[in-house]
């Protein structure tokens, strides 16, 4: 079976998620998939447009996914 592996940046470090990839599906179709239903896109956080990005609901930053 294929996996793929979402990396997320929070407050911890560097998470990784691994998910079998959804049948019908590519690694990178999955995972824009998981992007646009998981993430929102910000042009900036408090002000800094430097931390500007597609985050989760809980503040992790989606940095990219990983195809295995």
């Amino acid at each position: 079976m294929k996996y793929i592996i979402i990396l997320l940046l929070g407050t911890p470090g560097l998470q990784e998620v691994k998910q079998p990839i959804l049948k019908g599906l590519s690694c990178i179709e999955h995972g824009e998939k998981w992007r646009v239903e998981n993430t929102k896109y910000h042009d900036s956080v408090d002000g800094n447009p430097k931390l500007q990005g597609n985050y989760t609901k809980d503040g992790k930053l989606f940095v990219g996914i990983i195809c295995e």
